[in-house]
């Protein structure tokens, strides 16, 4: 009788320690301007390793799950983005993370020599078009073969570079463990409504480990629109992607066998 009743309460006990240990901490933390030091609402904090999000609140205060080892990814737009490695010490306090805005970049143009008229037709037929560059007469001496030679071989490496099947191939093999979050991405409602707001594609980047300008590039292999890359929300480039590799998914595993 005392044998079946210990067996269960040693299960409750279980039971609750097990769920803590795959889940971890919570990690607390404080999001503010760097400008003023206040507060910044509504700051995406995701952590890459779990693949889990949160939202800071109105005064900056987020919570998130996290293990020893977990990076974080703190980031607002228009804000420079934090990346913080958990460690063991990290449960015991609350850590304040200070983003700085990005900076405007103006790029400076100068015309000299010419007298603008202020109208744009004018003056773009003011200013005369350079002509293409020569071609290097030695490349025989550069490149050791016939400059027809040279230029025919550079074609076939384009072409073969240009394959949309096999770039991606390419592609996926070298970041399939990343790609393999994106459907653990969907299932956690924080980061889907992070994703839906922005259009900036930096958490994308970020939790799938590989550039903005590569996210593009798999899109467009996939043959999204120039116009859908630009416009669409991060949430709709999450979808693309994932659609993109599951049909490709089969193709990758054929190729690995």
């Amino acid at each position: 009788m005392h044998l079946k009743l210990k067996i269960p309460f040693i299960l409750l006990l279980l039971v609750p320690l097990q769920g803590f240990t795959q889940e971890g901490k919570w990690f607390k933390g404080r999001v503010l301007k760097a400008r003023n030091n206040k507060p910044l609402s509504g700051a995406n904090i995701v952590n890459l390793t779990q693949v889990t999000g949160s939202i800071s609140n109105a005064e900056g205060y987020f919570a998130i799950h996290a293990l020893p080892g977990d990076t974080l990814s703190i980031s607002f737009l228009g804000y420079q983005t934090l990346k913080f490695v958990v460690d063991s010490s990290a449960f015991n306090k609350i850590h304040t993370f200070k983003l700085y805005e990005k900076p405007i970049f103006l790029n400076e143009i100068v015309i000299s020599g010419f007298e603008l008229t202020g109208i744009l037709p004018v003056d773009l037929a003011l200013i005369p078009v350079q002509p293409p560059p020569e071609i290097n007469p030695h490349l025989e001496l550069l490149f050791g073969e016939p400059k027809q030679d040279f230029y025919s071989r550079q074609v076939d490496n384009m072409r073969k570079i240009s394959d949309p099947v096999g770039m991606l191939y390419n592609i996926f093999s070298a970041h399939g463990k990343d790609m393999r979050k994106l459907k653990k991405l969907k299932e956690d409602n924080n980061i889907t409504s992070m994703l839906a707001k922005r259009f900036d594609r930096q958490i994308i980047a970020d939790l799938l480990n590989i550039p903005p300008e590569k996210v593009y590039r798999i899109l467009e292999l996939c043959q999204y629109d120039e116009n859908f890359l630009k416009n669409a929300s991060d949430l709709q480039i999450l979808e693309a992607l994932k659609s993109c590799y599951e049909k490709h998914r089969i193709l990758l595993e054929k190729q690995e066998q």
